[in-house]
Formats: C-alpha cells, sequence, structure tokens
C-alpha cells in the first residue's frame, strides 16, 4: 500500500510541484536574422511567445517579403503563441489574414472583433500543467473598416470568465506601459504578462500588485525568461544578444588612396 501510493506521487506530474520556462520576444519588427541568432536560448523553454510587432518596420519601409520571412523563421523556431501588434495591423487585412491563417501557432486578439483568423484565447497544456493565454492590444494600432477594437481589461474579463480551467494565466499585450498597469490591476490572477511596444529592455519585472510586467526591448537583440512554478512567479532573466560587429570605417584608406593618387609621378 505504501509503495503504491510513493509511485502515484512520483508518476504524478503536479504531485512534486512543477516548473514552466517561457521564453519571449517583442518588437522584432522583422528582424528575422537576429531572431534565428536566438535559437539555443528559445530551446531551452517550454513555452516560446512573442508580444507583437513583429511582422513589419515602418521606418525600413519592409513589406511582405520580410513578413512572410519572419513568420516562416518564427514558425522553424516552435513559437508556441503571438498578440498582434499596432504594426501587424499597416499590413493591411488581406496580407494579415494570410500570415496569420499560415502560422502553425495561434496570433491572439481578444479584444479584436474582425473577419481576421485570429483566437481570443489558447490553452497550451505543458508537463500536464494547463496554460491559458489570452492577448490584447492597443495603442496605435490601425482598425480597419469592419473591425471592432474593444476595451483591452474588459474583454480579458469577459474571456477569463468563458475560458476553459486552467492552471496558469498568461497576458501577451501590446500597448503602451501606462495603459498596460491599468489592464494588470483589473487582472490580478495574472500570474506573467509579457509587453511589447515601448522596446524596453527590462530587467526586472515592473510588478502592478501580485502581476509582473516583463519586456525584452527590440529587433531581436534580447529575449526574456521567465519562470513559473506551483507557488507563482519565481525568476526572470533578461539575456542580452551581443552587438553586431561594426563595419570598419573605409573613409580614410580611401582618402590616402586618392591622395596617393593624386601624387603619383605621371610619365
Amino acid at each position: 500500500m505504501v509503495w503504491a501510493l510513493v509511485l502515484a506521487l512520483v508518476f504524478s506530474g503536479t504531485a512534486w510541484g512543477w516548473e514552466v520556462t517561457v521564453a519571449f520576444t517583442n518588437d522584432l519588427h522583422t528582424y528575422s536574422p537576429r531572431l534565428a541568432s536566438l535559437a539555443s536560448i528559445l530551446a531551452q523553454a517550454d513555452l516560446v511567445l512573442d508580444a507583437g510587432d513583429t511582422w513589419e518596420d515602418t521606418h525600413r519601409g519592409t513589406g511582405q517579403a520580410e513578413a512572410w520571412a519572419t513568420m516562416t523563421t518564427m514558425a522553424g523556431l516552435g513559437y508556441d503563441a503571438m498578440v498582434l501588434g499596432n504594426h501587424e495591423t499597416y499590413l493591411g487585412p488581406r496580407l494579415l489574414a494570410q500570415l496569420i491563417g499560415t502560422a502553425p501557432f495561434p496570433v491572439l486578439a481578444t479584444n479584436l472583433k474582425s473577419d481576421l483568423p485570429t483566437r481570443r484565447w489558447v490553452v497550451i497544456e505543458v508537463r500536464g500543467i494547463r496554460i491559458l493565454i489570452l492577448g490584447v492590444l492597443w495603442d496605435l494600432a490601425l482598425i480597419w473598416p469592419g473591425w471592432e477594437l474593444g476595451d483591452p481589461a474588459g474583454s480579458a474579463r469577459q474571456a477569463l470568465a468563458e475560458a476553459p480551467e486552467h492552471e496558469l494565466f498568461i497576458l501577451l499585450g501590446h500597448m503602451d506601459f501606462e495603459r498596460a498597469k491599468t489592464v494588470a490591476a483589473a487582472l490580478p490572477e495574472c500570474d506573467l504578462f509579457v509587453l511589447g511596444h515601448n522596446h524596453r529592455f527590462l530587467t526586472e519585472p515592473i510588478w502592478v500588485g501580485t502581476v509582473p510586467i516583463v519586456q525584452a526591448g527590440q529587433h531581436g537583440q534580447a529575449v526574456g525568461l521567465a519562470r513559473l512554478t506551483a507557488e507563482g512567479f519565481a525568476s526572470y532573466e533578461l539575456i542580452r544578444q551581443p552587438a553586431p560587429a561594426a563595419l570598419p570605417s573605409l573613409w580614410l584608406p580611401a582618402a590616402l588612396a586618392l591622395l596617393v593618387l593624386a601624387l603619383w609621378p605621371r610619365s
């Protein structure tokens, strides 16, 4: 009888506690080569998430080719879910629908009503732990005809009431920090709030009550690793990528070459 109890505890996924490692990025803005360099770090995680502004970069004038390349890279790296950012909406409904429909991971937009194939939530099971993930966006999003963007906190609260049972609740958000703090305050049961939009390299979480807000900079220059346990938020680490090597300056050698040519005696 005693041995039966011991074996039951050994093979129970939650009897001895558990730990889930979440890796995340945000504001990649189609820097897919740098994203690929994060592969070894992302592979350490049980769950890989992204907080939006991933498939478009207005500053560099990116378009369809860069969006598809980034989505394909994410698929190859095993991303589990992402939330739409405002830059995704700039791609237009047609291209965005194609990207979302092709992506092998769910694209979340809990507070957006549209004909896009987004999802209000997803429940992912990791080591027997059911993890509910919601995704909300707001600031600077382009709302196309037929779309309706609802209040992030209210939409998330309604989704929580309708979602399946779960042990962990992770919120992906793409919005300004001040608005995010308001959303976090309205969702105290949130175990982790992964935020995009402000491009901040947070080395420590910003706490709103019991909710930790984390963010990993921009352009694939960093990845965040958060560890969640049965006791709650356990640890967080921001891993910075080395800056790309600067190209050597060529102006001085070029100037010297021109000077030599100018002074070289002509026959």
